[in-house]
């Protein structure tokens, strides 16, 4: 069994706690040390998962003989040091995301992980997600003939304090998160549209800040893709708590698919419909199709609740046999280009080109 230390108790960090708890069940992990500034967010992750022992902080989990790999659920300004001390140590990590506040940072990140050579997997969980792999299939299958556009809706409660009574607040506050909606939350759909449709090679944004912090709760992109692929990103964190949801529509050659998904596992939202010429819309039966999906990963159980769990499994079966995770830090390059363009195209009034390289 792998290891595992885990640095972050937050309510994320349970999420991976529970992940972790999983994978002791099937034989995978020995889930070995956690480490959090709050107490009370160590002893309720340690409900969760058997973790072996409390460690003082963050280095000494990283430093622990039997930590074999790390995983890191911390704020995103505490990112480039951990991650920096986890590969200086030589231990593998899944560092979540968004990588840092900054994109030269960003940059600086990647170069190093990949210089190491480590199993090294951000935590872009929706590339999990059978309904986002399906689609995925359909447009590098051809069978639709190809993508030509699409509009990409993206809507959460604004994750703080002040819209949701005992949240943490940091993510309203630029110094701590860097960006609003589109980078703390829509870096996950820039990297849905990246792996779709290719690097981004061109954006022009817009933003605003309705609840008065000084990062954005509303952003619009206009993207193009190096594919030849075009589209609208709409980011938004609002005040209507408990909602979670993303809404795509791919227009190709001979076809339009709406693909509607949550975070959870199995949830309400969850919907896929495909419109072919001259026929009746096919809404396809999503629970079969995610049956389907994680019966070919060889994922037999089904008491997890979000797609933390077969990301944590595919990251901690790369590290034993020493093969690139995905998504990897390159992939989390592409989306946090596409954001950085969208960040500079509102500074300059105007559209941007997307600088992967400095």
């Amino acid at each position: 069994m792998l290891g595992v230390g885990m640095i972050g108790a937050g309510m994320i960090g349970q999420g991976h706690a529970y992940a972790l708890r999983l994978l002791a069940e099937d034989g995978e992990v020995r889930p070995v040390a956690v480490t959090d500034f709050s107490v009370d967010a160590v002893e309720t992750a340690r409900g969760i998962c058997p973790f072996e022992r409390v460690a003082a902080d963050a280095q000494a989990v990283i430093d622990d003989p039997d930590v074999e790999a790390v995983v890191i659920v911390t704020p995103t300004t505490t990112h480039r040091d951990l991650v920096h001390a986890a590969v200086s140590a030589g231990k593998p990590l899944l560092c979540e995301k968004p990588l840092a506040t900054r994109f030269d940072i960003v940059r600086d990140m990647c170069a190093f992980v990949e210089s190491s050579g480590l199993t090294a997997q951000v935590g872009f969980h929706s590339r999990f997600h059978p309904l986002i792999n399906e689609l995925v299939r359909l447009a590098t299958s051809g069978e639709l003939g190809a993508p030509m556009g699409y509009t990409l809706r993206d809507d959460q409660y604004w994750p703080t304090g002040d819209v949701v009574p005992g949240h943490s607040s940091w993510r309203s506050h630029r110094e701590h998160a860097g960006g609003g909606a589109l980078l703390e939350h829509s870096i996950h759909s820039a990297d849905i549209l990246t792996w779709l449709f290719g690097s981004a090679t061109r954006v022009y944004a817009r933003t605003r800040n309705v609840f008065g912090y000084d990062v954005e709760d509303t952003a619009v992109c206009t993207i193009e893709h190096s594919s030849g692929v075009v589209g609208t990103l709409i980011s938004i964190f609002n005040g209507v708590r408990g909602r979670e949801e993303r809404r795509l529509e791919v227009f190709f050659e001979r076809g339009a698919v709406e693909v509607t998904t949550d975070f959870l596992v199995g949830a309400r939202e969850d919907s896929f419909l495909v419109q072919r010429p001259d026929r009746e819309p096919e809404r396809l039966d999503v629970a079969a199709l995610r049956d389907r999906h994680f019966a070919a990963a060889g994922i037999d159980r089904r008491d997890f609740f979000v797609y933390l769990y077969p990301a944590a499994r595919a990251f901690v079966r790369s590290v034993r046999e020493k093969q690139p995770a995905s998504p990897t830090f390159s992939d989390a390059l592409a989306a946090h280009a596409l954001v950085d363009a969208a960040y500079r195209s509102v500074t300059d009034n105007g559209a941007v080109e997307v600088q992967l390289s400095s």
